[in-house]
């Protein structure tokens, strides 16, 4: 006779569950099941289908043993992960949603299992009973991490379920997005609804019928053109191009591709005022021709490439290149493409490649609205060198291409090093004595890194989600703009959990893993590189030290006019417009309305002659702040009044006065255009409370609260001077 249950603790296996409980009576399935959680306590594969394949065979107990399964719930719940993970799944079968909501939350605080299970079933629990913010915060959650195109299914499910309830939905953003695919995109649809509310955007997406993206665009009357989108998605691939295995004149053929597309876009950014996101090409995954194709000037797979780097060029102000083919390769050429699927309903790519597709698209959705990253934050034991600079001394530690352990923790040092070239800010958060953690940095030969890469550096004994906080400050910076990356996973729980907003990206143990794992984020995804953002890193790290110079002054306008400030003005033009997008997209704090514009927006109020644009840099002795504000204003005649529609600045120069020299700048103009009243808006956010007084500071009058969170203030400029800031010099020749 088999001793099931002594088997069941020796092999936890999904196979043996099956045969262990099948015909076993109530009692015996009970006490096996008990046997079988006993064994499968680790987070692997194999004990999680075990788990999943015990639920299944008790879950018909809650019909002809209710009370059994009950007491037996009652005993496991509370005893292990796995225990609970188990509890959990039933107790929400026999209908006790408490006890299920309080084996969630102990799972969830071990971080057992797989993270999109465990949030979505929360999730979903909570939708049952009527909390949308906490079902909203685990959908969020459950997809921190790449999940599966299973997983993001469900949750795409249960994001329709919330939207049913009516109450809008709680995103840093929303989106218009047209998609209009060559191909069928019914699967795709909903992965990319529920991945840009992962990250903060609540979509609202217009799906057109496969391969009438043409048609879409060029008739006026078409549901695109009613739909109005702030972004249109082409989502073209290879068979789009119409190409024969060897065309004879492969110039013709590029320019016909490609320019074809070219005129789509046109339309698009000029009469939409959208942003394009255009796929490049793929390549068939069986071509005829074999190497022939890349290697003949006319070969299909050599021609799409030049197709490619055609639209790279082409892409203008408002059109971005999304990698469709560098998708495609790194999920592999071969499982990319499904042909069954593709002859039966044109689906393409494959569903399980459509997960990282997406990820490429709200990866560049995030950047259009400012919400890429903008710090990345370093622990170091462990992390950027291997073994522990306290205990191993500088010889000790294993970095550089001595071992493979030092050459892994070099790449992630280059990574980063190469991140803060293009603007990104590197600070290091490490719990270590001060004097010890800055030696590799600079006396260690092998280290990438040095202290003047490193924008703000707390190594001290304090919990690190403190030291992030203390960090965010001296930046001044949002904890939603930084990336964590700590090799200890109780740290990285504990930033989590303290810090829900900030992203720490799972590590695992392997540090050769660790840049992989912490790029496929496309965390620092941009849509343009200028020189401004290649200075950033630097701009900042000057700013900290301006904010360390302050804590320590004792007369802030003595502290200030040490600083001896220049500013420049100017109105929108091509040359600044993109940076002037993108402030537009990502600053929250000193914001006064949070509205946001696309690129071909704003370029459409700087030709527009009811409107005032501004632009504003500033530099001081410390370096050169580069393009730091922006304020726009509406004519309105027949009031005699400019309305400030948008007026924000960067927080890397908050409390410098600068919102002064704004103000007086605006007021000047309104002055030239014959207008006596200056009329403002401040519009309540979660993030701008600095900015709430701002008004009342500068003399504008209370005039009413035309609806919820929103005040408009008004200065009279025929009663009262225009605004002046001496403690800021405005550069001749500015408007």
């Amino acid at each position: 006779m088999i001793e099931f249950e002594s088997l069941l603790r020796a092999m936890p296996d999904e196979r043996v569950v099956g045969i262990a409980l099948g015909q076993a009576d109530p009692l015996q399935r009970l006490a096996r099941g008990a046997a079988l959680l006993a064994g499968a306590q680790g987070e692997g594969t194999e004990a999680h289908r075990a788990r999943e394949a015990l639920v299944r065979a008790l879950r018909g107990l809650r019909r002809t043993a209710p009370s059994e399964l009950r007491a037996w719930l009652d005993a496991q719940a509370g005893r292990s992960p796995a225990c609970d993970w188990v509890a959990a799944r039933l107790f929400s079968e026999v209908g006790d949603g408490e006890a299920a909501a309080q084996a969630w939350a102990r799972v969830i605080e071990r971080e057992f299992g797989p993270r999109a299970e465990r949030h979505l079933a929360r999730g979903r629990l909570r939708a049952e009973t009527g909390d949308v913010a906490g079902a909203c915060a685990d959908l969020r959650e459950a997809f921190r991490e790449p999940a599966s195109h299973r997983d993001l299914e469900r949750g795409a499910k249960l994001l329709a379920r919330l939207r049913e309830a009516g109450s809008p939905l709680p995103a840093a953003r929303r989106l218009k997005v047209a998609l209009l695919g060559g191909f069928t995109t019914q699967l795709m649809r909903p992965i990319l609804d529920v991945s840009c509310f992962a990250h903060g955007i609540d979509a609202e997406i217009y799906e057109a019928e496969y391969g009438l993206y043409r048609q879409e665009v060029l008739d006026r009357a078409s549901g695109l053109h009613r739909f109005r989108p702030d972004v249109v998605l082409f989502a073209t691939h290879w068979r789009d191009a119409q190409l024969p295995p060897l065309v004879e004149d492969a110039d013709a053929a590029v320019e016909r591709i490609v320019g074809g597309l070219e005129a789509l876009w046109a339309i698009c950014t000029a009469e939409l005022r959208a942003h394009v996101i255009q796929h490049n090409f793929d390549v068939p995954a069986a071509e005829s021709y074999g190497q022939l194709s890349r290697a003949l000037p006319g070969g299909r797979t050599r021609v799409l490439a030049r197709a490619n780097l055609e639209l790279l060029a082409r892409a203008r102000d408002g059109v971005s290149i999304l990698d469709f083919d560098g998708a495609a390769a790194a999920f592999g050429k071969e499982r990319w493409s499904d042909p069954k699927l593709w002859y039966l309903a044109k689906q393409h790519p494959a569903p399980e490649a459509i997960p990282l597709w997406v990820d490429h698209i709200v990866a560049q959705l995030r950047a259009l609205l400012g919400l890429s990253k903008k710090v990345l934050a370093l622990d170091l034991d462990n992390t950027v060198w291997g073994g522990v600079i306290g205990e191993d001394g500088l010889e000790g530690i294993r970095l550089g291409a001595h071992s493979p352990e030092g050459e892994a923790h070099q790449g992630l040092q280059r990574y980063a090093r190469e991140l803060r070239e293009r603007g990104i800010v590197l600070a290091v958060c490490s719990k270590n004595n001060e004097a010890d953690a800055r030696e590799p940095f600079e006396a260690h030969p092998e280290m990438m890194l040095r202290m003047e890469d490193i924008a703000v550096f707390r190594a001290n004994w304090k919990d690190k989600a403190s030291n992030l906080r203390e960090i965010a400050s001296t930046l001044g910076l949002g904890l939603e703009s930084f990336v964590f990356v700590d090799d200890n996973p109780t740290e990285r729980a504990w930033v989590r959990r303290e810090i829900p907003e900030m992203a720490v990206p799972e590590l695992g143990s392997d540090p050769a893993a660790f840049l992989r794992l912490l790029d496929r984020g496309r965390w620092f995804e941009a849509l343009a590189l200028s020189e401004e953002d290649r200075l950033r890193a630097a701009d900042y790290a000057a700013n900290a030290q301006r904010v360390e110079l302050a804590s320590a002054a004792t007369n802030m306008d003595e502290f200030l006019a040490s600083l001896e400030m220049t500013a420049t003005v100017g109105a929108f033009d091509a040359v600044n417009l993109a940076r002037i997008t993108q402030l537009v997209n990502k600053s929250n704090q000193f914001n006064l309305t949070t509205r946001r514009y696309t690129q071909e927006q704003l370029r459409a109020f700087a030709e527009s002659p009811d409107h005032v644009t501004r632009w504003f840099r500033l530099r001081d002795r410390f370096g050169d702040n580069g393009l730091i504000g922006v304020m726009l204003g509406a004519v309105d005649e027949a009031a005699a009044a400019l309305e400030i529609d948008l007026w924000l600045m960067s927080c890397r120069v908050l409390g410098r006065r600068m919102e002064e020299l704004m103000c007086g700048t605006l007021m000047q103009a309104a002055l030239e255009r014959g207008l006596t009243r200056l009329r403002g808006r401040y519009i309540e956010t979660a993030k701008n409370g600095m900015v709430a007084g701002l008004y009342p500071r500068l003399g504008f009058k209370d005039c009413g609260a035309p609806g919820p969170g929103e005040t408009v203030w008004e200065y009279d400029l025929r009663s009262q001077p225009s605004i002046q800031c001496p403690l800021v010099r405005l550069e001749d020749g500015s408007v």
